[in-house]
């Protein structure tokens, strides 16, 4: 009963083995959250969905061990009243008795029981008897009295050795990968390049190879290529690092490059130093890159040419500022000596300015010219003209002073520079203000003169009106004598201030123009003439703005 009982766990165990190798998928679960996913070792597909495959294969497991379980119990049963006869069992020899363990509780009896198992070395796949004749001696056989229970754990120590067992295989399998992977990884002849079939070849015997099944050891071998490319990768792109930067220190130590140079004079140039053939480092450099650091190289030496053209620029710059900063204290030197005022002249200053070297100094520069500077400088003191008329006007009210067109320059300025006021004026200055005063003294007089002359003629026409419409009319045979006490009154009349000459010229130029009267039709047309010479005027009068309006 015991050997079928074995054979048929035996064959159990392969059938379960069987259904479980022929099946792709595996059952894993993630090491982060612990969900269960599971993986195909064929295609290399990863899904959170229990496969229909595996679930088939998983019930086919089932029903086998369940059909195990079954045949176990039965044997169990016909060897049970065989077990007690320790006749029957061939037995060491007895060595000594041991006095019998207590266990203060069924939890650690089971325990030692399971103890005494795994000490005797009982492995997941043993049988009852089979385990049987290597503890029943032991003291701890006896920990669980009844035998079912005995069985049961014995059954349960199985299980957990299953799983011990399959997490050693797992582990086993894990480090037989990792040396797989290392060796591929290191080995000097493999590549990202190099095919499956051809490590095959070359890894037949290896103990490293072999250590790992087919399946897992084309995963093994993908991921081997993989790392080794992503290093291949990683060197290749350190490698063009170092040889750009070795370029680079190399075409700033040589001088014959300039910013001007072309791509071809350089290769020519490069080609000539010994430390650039004899580099094993540029032998494999590519073209593009080489060329990308000779025009980095150039962009750099534009912008260090660049920086040394504007720094010889502001230096130029600043010596021209400083040479018209120069000219101009030579102008403020020639008005400080009473030579330059804000009415001199460029030409007879010149033959003084030319002979010092701040002129020669700004001879050739751009920019401003020393002519210039000198039309600046003058405009500079007309500047002030504003303040100092003020001052000037002060000094000429305090002084009871004014200004007609006969005034002398001299007397002038003496009265305004005999103030303390008009120290800092420039001497220009005052002579400026002076011509203005003098324009405006004439510009005065003329305006009276027009003025007078405008009066004058309007009283003389005044007066003309008045006689043409005297009455009685004046005759041509009248005098002045006799007709001037019939205008005393008037008031243009009054207007003359006794002026009798202008009044007699104006009486006689009248009487003059008025002609015998040889009949009653010349009167009527004089004295219709006059009444139209009345109306106009009333309708002057009336047109013209009175004073209140204005």
């Amino acid at each position: 009963v015991v050997s079928t009982q074995s054979t048929e766990a035996v064959v159990s165990t392969q059938s379960t083995g069987q259904l479980k190798s022929k099946c792709p998928w595996q059952e894993h679960k993630e090491a982060d959250s612990g969900k269960t996913y599971f993986y195909n070792t064929e295609t290399k597909e990863s899904t959170w969905t229990e496969p229909a495959e595996f679930t088939k294969v998983k019930e086919e497991i089932a029903t086998l061990e369940r059909q195990e379980a079954a045949t176990a119990a039965a044997v169990a049963a016909v060897a049970a009243p065989a077990i007690p006869q320790v006749s029957q069992i061939q037995l060491p020899p007895e060595e000594e008795k041991e006095e019998e363990v207590v266990y203060a509780t069924k939890e650690d009896a089971k325990n030692a029981f399971k103890a005494l198992l795994r000490d005797k070395g009982v492995g997941s796949n043993a049988s009852w008897e089979q385990a049987m004749r290597l503890i029943c001696r032991d003291k701890r056989y006896m920990a669980i009295p009844k035998l079912n229970e005995k069985k049961q754990t014995f059954n349960a120590y199985k299980t957990q050795k299953a799983k011990e067992e399959k997490e050693e295989e797992r582990q086993v399998a894990k480090e037989a990968k990792e040396k797989l992977y290392e060796f591929l990884t290191t080995h000097p002849h493999i590549s990202s390049l190099t095919l499956y079939r051809k490590a095959a070849e070359m890894f037949e015997g290896q103990k490293e190879w072999i250590a790992v099944p087919e399946r897992d050891r084309k995963d093994v071998f993908e991921d081997a290529t993989f790392s080794i490319a992503k290093k291949e990768k990683k060197d290749e792109a350190d490698l063009r690092v170092k040889q750009k930067e070795e370029l680079t220190v190399m075409l700033e130590e040589i001088k014959e490059i300039t910013y001007k140079t072309c791509w071809i004079d350089a290769q020519d140039i490069l080609s000539s130093f010994k430390s650039f053939k004899n580099n094993i480092l540029f032998e494999n450099m590519d073209q593009e890159d080489m060329l990308n650091v000779f025009t980095e190289h150039i962009k750099a030496l534009e912008l260090d040419y660049a920086d040394e053209k504007q720094k010889k620029h502001l230096k130029e710059k600043r010596t021209q500022r400083k040479n018209r900063d120069a000219f101009v204290t030579l102008l403020n030197e020639l008005h400080i000596r009473k030579k330059l005022d804000s009415t001199s002249l460029w030409a007879d200053l010149y033959p003084t300015i030319s002979k010092d070297g701040r002129y020669t100094a700004m001879l050739g520069q751009p920019g401003s010219t020393p002519l210039d500077l000198f039309k600046f400088y003058l405009e500079d003191l007309k500047s002030t003209m504003h303040e100092d008329k003020k001052t000037i006007k002060e000094v000429l009210k305090a002084a009871d002073f004014e200004v007609k067109s006969n005034t002398s320059y001299e007397k002038f300025y003496g009265i305004i520079t005999a103030d303390d006021k008009t120290k800092s004026i420039d001497k220009g200055n005052i002579k400026l203000h002076f011509l203005n005063l003098i324009e405006k003294a004439e510009r005065a007089e003329r305006d009276a003169r027009r003025e007078e002359q405008r009066r004058i003629r309007k009283r003389d026409i005044s007066f003309k009106h008045m006689l043409e419409d005297a009455e009685p009319e004046l005759l041509h045979t009248d005098e002045w004598e006799e007709v001037r006490g019939r205008f005393e009154e008037e008031a243009t009349y009054k207007a003359f201030n006794g002026d009798e000459k202008a009044m007699i010229k104006i009486f006689k130029d009248y009487v003059a123009t008025i002609t015998p009267e040889s009949d009653s039709d010349d009167r009527s047309e004089r004295e219709r003439r006059r009444k139209k010479h009345k109306k106009e005027k009333k309708k002057k009068s009336k047109r013209s703005p009175s004073p209140s309006r204005d």
